[in-house]
């Protein structure tokens, strides 16, 4: 085994970092504040990375999707059981950070300075999203209109790749967005830094309260995982594809050992597309039109944790979120799980995209970052889980779906 493969990964250097910070921190008490600097260059650093991130991954990850066109009925269905899944899975992310309340009963040090978050009329929010002069938006960080001008941007983009400006608009803003990318990835290889800093500070100013509040959070976003695999997703299968939900769990079981261990749904994609076709007994031209977008922007995951992402920060700030955020907050874990697929540190830049939306300091993303591949893995297996209820059940309602190859007898531990 080479050297460059017995290297730890990142996200276990960041779990490791900011266990020893919080080891420092809890024996070195209040002074440890002293190096809290550190995690303040981190956090500026994500910050950063914020705005260019948002506007070129959106427009990328749309301008993507084009081929799905080629399958109208196939790639409409796709995306109406997006909106659907993706907004059940959000709603429940967000009702069982209601629920838990994992952010309940810590005091943090700023609380006093963060905005309140009032009711506005849902309306008037809506058309404020849409922005006078982008450019504007952008230099100011409005991201809501931000992400509406990329959305809009890469809807029309997606509508003129095939010509001679809309390729090379297209090859620039891919282009763009790979060179983000890699700021990102460098950004947030400096995380076990700026994570070990803050963990100490947080961990020597507040003891052990932040360390139980983060176990409360783990548990709500594992509450809420399984109640999408075990009660959503067998709901899907039964009563819309009108397929056994047991057989399916059994002709997936190698695309979840593959994301489980990957925590990639690209790395996984060979094997999704795979397992769709042989033993779900999807059509291939179907497999081959959804599978790989599906990868980019089905991430219900990552859709389910950004509310209680929110719901967290908020109860850490004491503040009550109104009916009008807890709809964006949904909105939100939509289209950002959608934009943050296949982006090194994704999930770690778009919990801080979320939090600058909503006006909340960017404290707790070192945090959740410490404890991300503990989150990763399932949330990656939850993703692909996804990808194979959708082609199965629109290959089902379409009538398309290959019954005796999916109800045929397998072994589960077969590699295919």
């Amino acid at each position: 085994m080479s050297g460059s493969q017995k290297r730890l990964a990142l996200p276990v250097k960041i779990l490791i970092a900011m266990i020893l910070g919080g080891i420092v921190g809890f024996f070195a008490g209040p002074q440890i504040s002293k190096i809290a600097f550190v995690g303040d260059i981190f956090v500026r650093l994500l910050k950063m990375c914020i705005y260019p991130l948002i506007f070129f991954s959106i427009i990328s990850g749309i301008s993507q999707v084009t081929d799905m066109k080629r399958l109208g009925r196939v790639g409409g269905g796709f995306f109406i059981y997006w909106c659907v899944s993706s907004a059940i899975a959000a709603f429940i992310g967000l009702a069982w950070g209601l629920v838990l309340k994992p952010g309940a009963g810590i005091e943090l040090a700023e609380k006093a300075g963060v905005p309140v978050i009032s009711d506005t009329n849902i309306m008037a929010s809506f058309i404020n999203w849409i922005p006078n002069n982008p450019f504007a938006s952008l230099a100011n960080g409005d991201v809501i209109q931000i992400i509406v001008f990329a959305i809009i941007s890469g809807i029309v983009l997606a509508g003129c790749k095939e010509t001679n400006f809309g390729k090379t608009i297209s090859d620039g803003v891919n282009a763009l967005n790979e060179l983000v990318s890699k700021i990102v990835a460098l950004v947030i290889n400096l995380a076990p830094f700026g994570v070990f800093a803050l963990s100490a500070n947080l961990t020597g100013t507040l003891g052990g309260t932040v360390i139980g509040s983060l176990g409360k959070m783990l548990l709500c976003i594992y509450l809420a995982m399984g109640t999408m695999l075990l009660i959503i997703y067998p709901i899907f299968i039964k009563t819309i594809g009108k397929l056994s939900p047991i057989r399916y769990f059994k002709n997936i079981y190698p695309v979840l050992v593959m994301a489980f261990s990957t925590c990639s749904s690209s790395a996984t994609l060979p094997v999704t597309m795979k397992v769709s076709k042989e033993r779900l007994g999807v059509p291939e031209d179907m497999v081959n039109l959804i599978a790989p977008p599906a990868a980019t922007i089905n991430m219900h995951g990552s859709a389910l944790e950004m509310p209680i992402y929110a719901v967290f920060a908020a109860q850490l700030y004491g503040i009550n979120l109104p009916l009008s955020s807890m709809l964006l907050i949904i909105f939100l874990g939509m289209i950002m799980s959608a934009g943050a697929a296949g982006m090194p540190g994704s999930g770690i830049m778009m919990i801080a995209i979320l939090l600058e939306i909503l006006g909340l300091p960017l404290t707790i993303v070192p945090w959740i970052a410490g404890v991300y591949y503990l989150i990763d893995m399932p949330s990656t297996t939850m993703n692909v889980t996804g990808d194979t209820v959708g082609m199965t059940t629109i290959a089902s309602v379409l009538n398309e779906i290959d019954r005796n190859t999916f109800n045929a007898p397998k072994a589960i531990l077969e590699n295919s």
